[in-house]
């Protein structure tokens, strides 16, 4: 059936009409379609084998054991497995003291996962030769997850063995030199721990108060710095707020990394992804630099003598310097918005530091993206539930991202269904930056950043994600160090095989179906 919409934009007059129902996007590449059946034939056997032992338990009376791995073959696809939830510790040899039957099918069990984890690793190096970058990386946390001992496999995550345990390279070193990750000082000496605990402080060979240290560390250039596997932190507030921030970029980083893997396309992005980036990342100038001001007055000043404007800004990233810039606010009613623009700002820092040198991206067209995606990004979410493991007393960390009832979406909504204000795909995707960042009315800048925030949403999760991945693709090609590719990317409408008229359409009925309001 053929709909027609009349959205009024900027003064003018638009007629929607597209097909409102059904969607087909581009066939995958022959090679992935042939690695998904391959999986899928090797999961099959998997799971059939899995279930017959956990038969086998059942009949010897091991009824949890045989639910968890009844659970343990469920497909990737379904979520009931938690891929990064992976041991620390090199698994250790059976007990001697097991029965025959619990002997029996341990045994059994880890043989059957090792195999399985043979063929998903074979299956990976081939998905990271044709730079199938997000079945590949999917494929490594599954055989990982069933084989946490596997070396390769462990390598491609960023992972290095350390005696009996399992650790990223940075980590590993940190050890090294006797240093141990302290839940609130970060890492630091493991001979300084009870005087840190005690109130005094190491600052320049010397140890004196806490409170000396923090006087002396307001001057910014003397500032706490904190180093992590992918960010390096410099503060003069404290160096507790420092660990804090750390902490959150790296979950955030993680989280980038597995859900926009195929984002990582060339061969020096690849590298970024399989390793963790953590190979290349031993200095300072590989990691991502943030610097933290202890008020907006610092953060205004510092950005001033950048030649930066600032006034409505609570966070800044600029590429030319590779560091974002972020200031404390003691209003609490600011703390989650600040850290919504942190997340902003660093979706710019992740993707525009993807390469090896700095690339104008958006300056002609495709600008909306830059800005959609990290407003998208603002919805991320870190949520620490309460566990009954003991292993787990701080909780289990819950990431969740796109949430309808987040402002940037709950706007994204409101300038459509309310204010009727809508640009046809096809022209406000033609908007380069400076058209997208100078609109011809002061107030429409507004809503840009929505409908484009708005765009973001409908790609990642319309009917399940089935434009995902042509959008990641798309993004991948926006930000491409590749010349030819970055300045002239397919469309949506090329990727998806969707014709924008139609997208359109799909697009105002999803914002209709979104339920916004808390």
């Amino acid at each position: 059936m053929i709909k027609t919409l009349i959205i009024r934009s900027i003064g003018t007059l638009f007629v929607i009409s597209g097909l409102a129902t059904g969607a087909t996007v581009r066939a995958e590449s022959p090679h992935l379609a042939l690695l998904k059946e391959q999986y899928k034939e090797a999961h099959a056997n998997f799971a059939q084998e899995m279930l017959q032992l956990a038969e086998f338990c059942r009949e010897n009376s091991f009824f949890s054991d045989a639910d968890e791995i009844i659970k343990r073959a469920s497909p990737s696809d379904e979520g009931l497995i938690d891929y990064d939830d992976l041991p620390t510790s090199v698994l250790p040899d059976l007990p001697k003291t097991l029965g025959q039957a619990e002997t029996q099918w341990r045994v059994q069990l880890r043989k059957i996962e090792e195999d399985y984890s043979l063929q998903l690793y074979r299956l990976a190096l081939q998905a990271i030769q044709k730079r199938h970058a997000s079945f590949a990386y999917q494929l490594v946390r599954e055989l990982v997850y069933h084989n946490p001992d596997h070396r390769q496999g462990r390598k491609l995550l960023g992972y290095a063995r350390d005696g009996e345990n399992w650790s990223t390279p940075f980590s590993k070193r940190m050890r090294t030199r006797g240093f141990i990750d302290h839940p609130r000082f970060g890492w630091i000496h493991k001979n300084n721990v009870d005087k840190y605990l005690q109130g005094q402080r190491l600052f320049d060979g010397r140890w004196m108060t806490a409170a000396k240290e923090a006087a002396l560390r307001k001057d910014f250039r003397k500032g706490w710095e904190v180093e992590t596997e992918h960010f390096h932190i410099k503060t003069n507030l404290s160096q507790e707020k420092a660990v804090e921030i750390s902490r959150q970029l790296e979950t955030f980083h993680q989280f980038f990394m597995r859900e926009f893997a195929a984002f990582f396309q060339t061969s020096d992005q690849m590298k970024k992804l399989f390793g963790g980036g953590a190979v290349s990342r031993g200095r300072l100038q590989d990691r991502h630099r943030i610097y933290y001001y202890s008020n907006r007055e610092e953060f205004v000043q510092e950005l001033q003598n950048r030649n930066q404007s600032t006034q409505i800004a609570t966070g800044f990233y600029l590429p030319q310097a590779r560091l974002s810039f972020f200031y404390y606010d003691d209003d609490p009613e600011q703390a989650k918005p600040n850290q919504e623009t942190m997340f902003h700002e660093v979706t710019h820092q992740i993707l525009g530091e993807s390469g090896r040198r700095l690339i104008d991206v958006g300056e002609h067209n495709n600008f909306w993206v830059i800005e959609g995606f990290a407003c998208y990004l603002e919805s991320f979410e870190i949520e620490t539930v309460k566990t009954d493991s003991p292993e787990e007393q701080q909780g289990k960390i819950k990431i969740s991202t796109g949430n309808p009832t987040h402002p940037r979406i709950y706007w994204a909504k409101r300038i459509v269904t309310a204010d009727e204000f809508y640009i046809p795909m096809r022209q406000f995707m033609s908007l380069g930056k400076r058209q997208f960042q100078r609109p011809p009315e002061n107030h429409t800048l507004h809503e840009y950043y929505s409908q484009a925030t708005g765009l973001v949403h409908f790609f990642m999760h319309y009917q399940d994600g089935l434009y995902r991945d042509a959008f990641i693709e798309y993004l991948s090609q926006v930000y491409s160090p590749i010349d030819r590719v970055r300045y002239n990317p397919d469309s949506l409408e090329t990727l998806t095989e969707v014709p924008f008229g139609t997208l359109d359409m799909q697009y105002l009925d999803y914002l209709k179906s979104l339920k916004t309001q808390r």
